[in-house]
């Protein structure tokens, strides 16, 4: 998802890049990773993940193999052809006990497969001095096509005519916009800003799934009635144990709008009719 945002301002800003697909690049191979070394490459920006928590759960040494020994891979190539690289994290890693926004100095506590992957390639990029870590949250973007999370779901609910949709409120994180991420990693590398981790969401102050849900049908005008439970009542849907706090204070706020705003250009592009 955010491969495709980045790409599209990459091409508006006239920059070559080099976009391997998943078919093309499997970066828990070493030796496919290395054959990159002989290219001119002057960044890494490391968006390759395996996002699905209950295939994490299901498929632990798959997840491992692409989030941990993957992204080992990469720094390894980062530091053979010596160049900073961008490593894209998330907020899911903290447990969730703390109960206001998480700043970037706060200790990581992974609560399933998924969560604990992605720590554990953190600090494989830590290990390597040219890096940029940026904690995201609830990514939105892309489209139909390409969204495979939380707004475009509760699209294909309306689309297929259901009309009472439940969505939890007792789980609250923060949205993050791919487009405006994008920019935002773009702009660290323009900036040449000081390497370390940093946490880039847009602009709150800790949002429910719920909250979000009726945020879309705000902006969709559609006769949708959301219907609010706990996480609990979702098992079916979502058996893999989540961290049900995962807010994160934006190191960008110059640069990361409102999430209200970023959600409404986002749905009346590809969603409103």
């Amino acid at each position: 998802m955010v491969g495709v945002a980045l790409c599209k301002l990459l091409e508006e800003k006239k920059v070559k890049t080099i976009t391997p697909s998943r078919y093309q690049l499997n970066i828990g191979n070493f030796d496919q990773v290395m054959k990159y070394s002989d290219l001119s490459i002057t960044h890494i920006i490391h968006l390759s993940a395996e996002t699905d928590h209950e295939y994490c759960d299901l498929n632990p040494s798959n997840c491992y193999y692409i989030n941990t020994i993957g992204t080992e891979n990469m720094v390894l190539l980062a530091k053979k052809i010596d160049v900073p690289i961008v490593h894209l994290s998330a907020g899911s890693i903290f447990d969730g006990e703390k109960r206001r926004p998480y700043i970037k100095t706060d200790e990581p506590n992974p609560i399933n497969h998924y969560n604990r992957s992605k720590y554990l390639a953190e600090i494989l990029v830590r290990d390597y001095k040219k890096h940029y870590i940026l904690r995201a949250g609830w990514m939105f973007g892309g489209g139909p096509s390409v969204d495979k999370k939380f707004v475009n779901k509760i699209m294909n609910k309306i689309l297929n005519g259901e009309k009472n949709i439940k969505v939890c409120d007792d789980c609250i994180g923060s949205p993050t916009y791919t487009n405006d991420l994008a920019s935002c990693i773009f702009s660290i590398i323009e900036n040449r800003i000081q390497y370390g981790t940093y946490h880039s969401v847009n602009r709150n102050e800790g949002v429910s799934r719920y909250e979000f849900a009726q945020e879309i049908i705000k902006n969709i005008r559609r006769k949708v009635k959301i219907i609010p439970c706990s996480i609990d009542d979702l098992k079916d849907e979502f058996p893999c144990k989540r961290t049900n706090y995962e807010v994160l204070k934006s190191d960008f706020e110059y640069n990361m709008r409102d999430w209200r705003k970023a959600l409404k250009e986002y749905v009346h592009e590809f969603y409103r009719r």
